[in-house]
C-alpha cells in the first residue's frame, strides 16, 4: 500500500526544485532561450515528470514568478513587524515603503532581472487572466501596503494625500521599480558597472521630498 503523506511530500520536494532550478536558470539565461528539457536535466528527472506537474513552458514560468514574490512579501511583512512599521507616522512608513524598492535593486537583481522577462514572455504567449491571477494577486500585496501608507498619511497629516492614490501610486512605485529594473540590467549608455545606490537613494530622498509634509 503506497504511503500516501509521503508521496505527498516527495511531490512538494519535487515540485520545490523544479521551481528552485527553473528560477536560477530563466533568471541567467532568459525564459524565452531555455528550453524545458534543461529545467528537467538541472532537476534530474525525466522531461515527462516534469510535464506532469507543469503541462506548459507558461505554468511553469508563472509559478515561479509567483513564488518568487510571495516570498519576497513575505520577507517585507516579517521587516514590517520587526521595525513596528503600524506604529511608525505615514511619513516613516513611506520611506520604509521606498527602501523596499532600494533592497530589491541591493539584493534581488536576480529576481527584477526575471521579472522583467517575464512581463515580455507572458505578453508574448498571449496568458489569459485566469492564468496570472496567482501572479497578479501576489505582486497585489504590494499595492495593499501603499494603500495602507496612503490611509494613513490622510489620518496623521504627514504625507501630501491631494494627490490621488492611483496616481501617487504610479509616481512612486512604478518609477521606483522601473530605476531598479534598468540598475539591475546595467545602463546601456555606461559600460562602469558600478553600484548605483547612491543615486537611488537620491531618488528616494526627492519623492521623500516631494510627498512628506515637514
Amino acid at each position: 500500500m503506497r504511503n500516501i503523506e509521503k508521496d505527498e511530500i516527495e511531490m512538494a520536494a519535487k515540485r520545490e526544485l523544479m521551481l528552485k532550478k527553473g528560477f536560477e536558470i530563466f533568471s541567467k539565461k532568459g525564459i524565452e532561450s531555455v528550453a524545458m528539457q534543461e529545467i528537467a536535466n538541472a532537476c534530474s528527472v525525466g522531461i515527462a515528470t516534469l510535464y506532469r506537474y507543469y503541462n506548459t513552458k507558461l505554468a511553469l514560468v508563472i509559478d515561479i514568478a509567483t513564488r518568487q514574490w510571495q516570498d519576497y512579501i513575505r520577507h517585507i511583512n516579517k521587516l514590517r513587524e520587526k521595525e513596528k512599521a503600524d506604529d511608525m507616522t505615514a511619513a516613516e512608513e513611506f520611506e520604509f515603503y521606498l527602501n523596499f524598492y532600494i533592497e530589491l535593486y541591493e539584493k534581488y537583481k536576480p529576481l527584477l532581472c526575471f521579472n522583467q522577462d517575464f512581463n515580455n514572455y507572458v505578453q508574448h504567449e498571449k496568458a489569459d487572466a485566469k492564468q496570472l491571477k496567482p501572479y497578479i494577486e501576489s505582486i497585489g500585496e504590494i499595492a495593499k501596503m501603499f494603500h495602507s501608507v496612503y490611509e494613513k498619511g490622510k489620518k496623521d497629516g504627514t504625507l501630501r494625500t491631494e494627490l490621488s492614490e492611483e496616481k501617487m501610486f504610479a509616481a512612486t512605485s512604478h518609477i521606483m521599480i522601473a530605476v531598479a529594473v534598468r540598475y539591475a540590467q546595467g545602463l546601456l549608455y555606461s559600460r562602469n558597472e558600478a553600484d548605483r545606490t547612491e543615486e537611488f537613494l537620491l531618488l528616494k530622498q526627492m519623492m521623500m521630498n516631494e510627498y512628506v509634509i515637514r
